[in-house]
Formats: structure tokens, C-alpha cells, sequence
């Protein structure tokens, strides 16, 4: 026994430093257990809150889907009304004076025209303003969601806390019902004002090819760009969704007009950007080239039969099929009195048949990313207070406060 006390007093510095690591190894072990544990929780909390985002983002674009094809035909419907072709055609069947009745054919080529132009832009900027709102809202009530409580989180700080009630988000998503029902007329002047002066020197004889139609559209689409402030869609695209009378507020509590009048501020402010208006400009070639790209069908009927408009010249003749009567739909003319009626009819769309333009608007990824890149700035800040980690030494204070 006494031997074993003289190796301990012999050994009493080294059993100290002995006995001190081993607790360190053990007290670190701890910790780092607790950490991963801690570490696996955040983790697994992350990949949940993500999932969640994901599925609300989801069944946001849903959302937009299936509104957009709910408001899309009443769309067509309107612009049909406002710019009315049968009225026209229905003077011009009572066989006119010749002077009239080239009056009423022009009048006729600038409703056509402008049918075309207007469905196009029309389209694309009640894509663009529908994502961008349901987005926006979908942010607002996806904080609302993870606060777990009425408050909105956003780093807007006019916006006043409280919850966004099913009455303020009806009123703040109306103003798209505004333009298909209302809006969409003020559009239709404007177009209709733009296709006069830009076809004022195109005669109802002069033949146009496919590429002279597209050049016409473009040209139309181009002046539509460079309208005054007060008539330009996209430099001041609220006109023409924002109702003027102050009605549109009165029906709501005062406490929900600020809120409103904020989220629609901020709707604004994404559709007047750069980037947006250069998107809505880019998808709206992409529709012009559309309605071209139908109109051709035509064209190419007339090539099948091989009968053109224009006498076939040499280089027409090399694009005969094997001498078998076929012509190139590029090198097929038509006057365009007799392109007025196919212009014409492209407002509407067979019952048989899909909206193949608004299935392009429903499916573009340039307004999908949009839509996505509003939700997620507007819920980025989703969610903060769970991802913030502690520092290791505060870590370590407090898990050795818990021991005592």
C-alpha cells in the first residue's frame, strides 16, 4: 500500500495533466456531440423550411396558370369589341359609294392591324403584371406563414403591420381584371392611333410577302415603343391598369389602404424596371413572330395550289418543287386587302383548337424567372432568425452552464 502511495506522490504532476486531458477529451466530446446534434436539427429544419417554400412556390405558379387562362379569352373577347370589325363589315356588305367604301377598307386595315398588335402586347404585360402581383403576395403571406402570427416581415418598413385580409388581396389582384375589362380600351386607341400613321402610304393593293407583313408589324411595334409617358404601356404601364377613381380604395378600411397602396407601389416598380420592360419587349417580338408564323399557314396554302398573287419571276421558278406546281410561302404575295380578313380573324381561336399563344405566355421562362425571383425577394426573410448559428465560445459557455 505504501508503495502505491510514493508512485502517486511520485506521479502526482503527471496523473494531474493526465486527468486533465482525459476530462478535456471527454468535455469536447461533448460539445461537439451536442453541435452535430444542434448542427443535424438546423439542417433538418433548413431542408423542411425549403421544401415548404418550394410548394407554396409552387402552387403560386399554379396560381398564375390558371388565372391567366381564366382572364386570357376575356382578353381576346374585349379587344374583339373595341376594336370592331363586323360593324365595318357589316357597311361594306350594304355596297357603299366607292369613295366610302376605300374609307371603310382602310378604316378595316387599321382594325386589323391593330387587333394583332394589341392581343400580342396586351398579352404579354398581363402575364408579366399577374406573376409579378401573385408573386408578391405570395411572399407577403408565406412571411406571414413562418411569423406564425399577423405580422409582415418585409424589408419595406412603410408597409404597416397587420394581416393582409382576403378582402386587400381581392382588391390588390383586381387591377388585372381592371385592364382585360377596362384598361385594355385605352390600349387599343393608342395601337389603333400608332397602325393609321405607320400604314397611311400602304395601299389595300399593294402585295405584301411574309417578310414585307413582318416588316410592317415590326415597324408598328417599334413606334407602339416611342409613345408619349401618358399613352406608352411600357414606360408608364399603371395607366392602363390603375383605375383613376378614388373609388377603388373607398370600399376598404382606411387602416388597408396604405398597405395596398404600397403593394401596388411595389408591383410598379418591378414592371417599370429595365430588366422587365426589356423582357416584355423581347417575349412581345416573340409574339409578333407568332402571329407571322400563322399567317404563313395561309401562305403556304396558296403555295400548295401553286398560284401566286405575283407573276413567278426566275428565282420563284428555281423554288418550284420537281416543276410540280409548288411555290416557296416566302415567295408567295398578297394584296393586302386580301390579308385583312386573316388579320382579322386572329383574335379568335377555333374551339378545337389550343390558345397557342397563350400557352407560349404561360410556359416562358423569362416570366417564369421573374415571377421566381420577385417570390424569393419578397420571402428572403423567411426563416432569419432560425438560420443565425452562435459562436463556439458562446456555444461552449452556455452548454457548460447547463451542466450546473
Amino acid at each position: 500500500m505504501s508503495s502505491v502511495v510514493n508512485w502517486v506522490k511520485r506521479n502526482q504532476r503527471r496523473l494531474a495533466v493526465g486527468g486533465a486531458v482525459v476530462g478535456g477529451i471527454y468535455l469536447v466530446g461533448r460539445v461537439a456531440e451536442r453541435q452535430m446534434i444542434k448542427n443535424q436539427e438546423l439542417e433538418t429544419q433548413k431542408l423542411f423550411e425549403k421544401a415548404r417554400k418550394q410548394n407554396h412556390f409552387s402552387a403560386t405558379e399554379s396560381t398564375c396558370t390558371h388565372t391567366l387562362a381564366a382572364l386570357f379569352p376575356t382578353l381576346r373577347k374585349l379587344i374583339e369589341e373595341k376594336l370592331d370589325a363586323d360593324r365595318i363589315t357589316a357597311i361594306l356588305r350594304e355596297k357603299p359609294s366607292p369613295e366610302d367604301k376605300i374609307e371603310f377598307w382602310n378604316e378595316l386595315k387599321i382594325v386589323a392591324l391593330s387587333r394583332c398588335v394589341v392581343l400580342v402586347v396586351g398579352g404579354v404585360y398581363l402575364s408579366v403584371m399577374l406573376r409579378t402581383q401573385l408573386n408578391i403576395l405570395a411572399g407577403y403571406l408565406y412571411e406571414q406563414e413562418i411569423a406564425g402570427g399577423p405580422s409582415l416581415l418585409n424589408n419595406n418598413q412603410d408597409i404597416k403591420n397587420g394581416k393582409i385580409s382576403n378582402e386587400l388581396q381581392e382588391k390588390f389582384l383586381n387591377i388585372c381584371t381592371y385592364f382585360v375589362t377596362e384598361g385594355v380600351e385605352k390600349l387599343c386607341l393608342a395601337v389603333s392611333e400608332v397602325v393609321k400613321r405607320c400604314t397611311e402610304k400602304i395601299s389595300l393593293k399593294q402585295k405584301l410577302s411574309l417578310v414585307d407583313l413582318e416588316a410592317v408589324l415590326n415597324d408598328i411595334f417599334e413606334s407602339c415603343k416611342t409613345l408619349e409617358t401618358d399613352r406608352n404601356i411600357f414606360i408608364n404601364p399603371g395607366i392602363f391598369f390603375l383605375p383613376n377613381s378614388e373609388n377603388f380604395l373607398s370600399d376598404i378600411p382606411t387602416s388597408d389602404q396604405g398597405i395596398l397602396k404600397q403593394m401596388l407601389a411595389e408591383t410598379l416598380d418591378v414592371v417599370d424596371s429595365t430588366d422587365s420592360i426589356s423582357m416584355a419587349q423581347l417575349v412581345c417580338k416573340q409574339g409578333l413572330g407568332h402571329t407571322v408564323d400563322r399567317i404563313a399557314e395561309y401562305y403556304a396554302a396558296i403555295g400548295l395550289s401553286g398560284s401566286s398573287s405575283s407573276p413567278p419571276s426566275n428565282s420563284e421558278n428555281k423554288n418550284s418543287l420537281h416543276d410540280s406546281g409548288f411555290v416557296s410561302p416566302a415567295n408567295v404575295s398578297l394584296p393586302l386587302a386580301k390579308l385583312i380578313p386573316i388579320l382579322t380573324a386572329q383574335i379568335r381561336v377555333p374551339s378545337d383548337e389550343e390558345d397557342a399563344w397563350l400557352i407560349h405566355l404561360q410556359d416562358n421562362p423569362a416570366i417564369k424567372l421573374l415571377g421566381a425571383n420577385v417570390y424569393e425577394a419578397f420571402c428572403q426573410n423567411g426563416g432569419t432568425s432560425q438560420s443565425k448559428t452562435e459562436g463556439w465560445g458562446e456555444y461552449l459557455y452556455k452548454t457548460a452552464s447547463s451542466w450546473f
